[in-house]
């Protein structure tokens, strides 16, 4: 039987600990998404909370889909989508993972925290209509 070194048992653990949960460790649970509205003093919303004016950059949590909504008194609210999709190569290693013997604890932790996930929009930019009379 071969003999065991440190080397391989730290390169056996580095492994376990690089490739453990990778997508929660390579991108997060969370992902950044930017809206614009071209339209002066605008009011940006997502999910029913007022993030800002004009220009924001928010971190979204990839575990759901979210409503971003514009609007400015005079004109015609714009409400958007932004909606996640899973990237199946991270569900794949995970499950590869899982199989070799690493656990189900990998694949827990990043179908719970979404971060298997990607949204359909990284940007929107946003110009809304004065309301007709």
């Amino acid at each position: 039987m071969k003999k065991i070194t440190n080397s391989t048992i730290c390169l056996l653990l580095a492994s376990v600990i690089l490739f453990s949960s990778c997508s929660t460790i390579l991108q997060g649970s969370r992902q950044q998404v930017t809206i614009q509205s071209l339209t002066k003093d605008s009011k940006i919303f997502v999910d029913g909370d007022e993030q800002g004016k004009d220009n924001v950059q928010i971190r979204l949590k990839r575990n759901r889909n979210h409503a971003i909504a514009i609007k400015k008194d005079g004109y015609e609210t714009k409400i958007l989508n932004v909606e996640k999709h899973t990237q199946a190569g991270y569900v794949v290693a995970d499950v590869l993972l899982a199989l070799t013997g690493y656990g189900l604890a990998w694949i827990i932790v990043d179908a719970a925290t979404g971060s298997w996930n990607k949204f359909d929009k990284d940007a929107v930019v946003v110009e809304l209509e004065k309301v007709k009379q």
